[in-house]
């Protein structure tokens, strides 16, 4: 043993030490061309960024997009503003969990580079929970802008019944961090990641408040990831109801389950809709009546 030891000093942190308020997680692949429409709602918001720091993280892409996001750094004042770039893997959720893995905030959020936010959309967001301890989850209406014109998307009040059927959550949607302590990870086994990670939430407990108040633009084109997960409807709905059991009902779980395997009386259903019980017990009726 060396005649020396090394002795460690670890200092307390003082309680009135400044947490950082907001943490911000940016996924974006080859969405450069939208930066500047997303950054310039960013700065506009309706409150000081003192406490906010940002985490843009880019999954690999071929476009100016990091070159867009450095820019930005520049000019927005905030606590922190980083720009991470993991190896690319094409898939959304683990961009995110990248990000959040390595946010500080009271309350966390993930908002999509091609979206706009509207002035009072992150104070709005902040305002909800800093009055209501109680509330873990909040989210808004939005604007829904397609090429073939626009429509305000009103979400309806809060219901598990809701969720078990539907994803009446909109993306953009503001948590505390307790979520993410808890375990809570967005999965890559279904493309309707958002809906299993809301489901998540509310099967460790949380409380979830609509904002009923339109507050940010949801924008539709050809390269939404949300475009791309239709064409896998069925299988992802399946995924939902099998990486959540205990949040639907037994009936449900077996109609997943033989929807993965591709048995004729578990058909995928509407798009967008998990089967109740009492859907799947028609389709049942409907298909021995054919085949009698």
């Amino acid at each position: 043993m060396s005649e020396y030891s090394a002795v460690i000093i670890l200092e307390s942190v003082p309680e009135d030490l400044p947490m950082t308020l907001l943490s911000i997680i940016i996924p974006n692949y080859n969405y450069g061309r939208f930066a500047d429409r997303f950054f310039s709602s960013l700065i506009a918001q309706s409150m000081s960024f003192d406490g906010v720091e940002i985490l843009f993280v880019d999954d690999g892409s071929s476009d100016d997009s990091i070159e867009q996001a450095q820019k930005w750094a520049e000019k927005i004042e905030c606590e922190k503003f980083e720009i991470l770039t993991p190896v690319r893997t094409g898939k959304p959720g683990f961009v995110r969990n990248y990000g959040l893995e390595r946010a500080k905030g009271k309350y966390l959020i993930c908002l999509d580079p091609d979206d706009i936010l509207h002035p009072d959309f992150i104070p709005s967001c902040i305002e909800t929970l800093d009055q209501n301890p109680e509330i873990d989850l909040v989210y808004t209406d939005y604007l829904e802008n397609k090429l073939d014109g626009s429509r305000e998307v009103r979400l309806p009040k809060f219901s598990q019944a809701h969720l078990r059927t539907q994803n009446t959550i909109s993306p953009a949607a503001m948590y505390r961090r307790k979520l993410w302590d808890s375990g809570i990870r967005y999965k890559d086994n279904s493309r309707y990641e958002d809906w299993d990670y809301w489901v998540q939430c509310l099967m460790a407990g949380a409380k979830f408040q609509l904002i009923p108040q339109v507050l940010y633009n949801y924008e539709i084109h050809e390269t939404n990831f949300s475009i791309q997960a239709v064409k896998d409807d069925g299988v992802a709905k399946a995924q939902i109801v099998l990486n959540n059991p205990d949040f639907f009902h037994p009936m449900v779980q077996h109609w997943a389950s033989d929807h993965m395997r591709g048995r004729i009386h578990a058909s995928a259903f509407q798009r967008g809709y998990i089967p109740r019980p009492e859907d799947i017990k028609a389709l049942l009726i409907k298909i021995e009546t054919g085949l009698s």
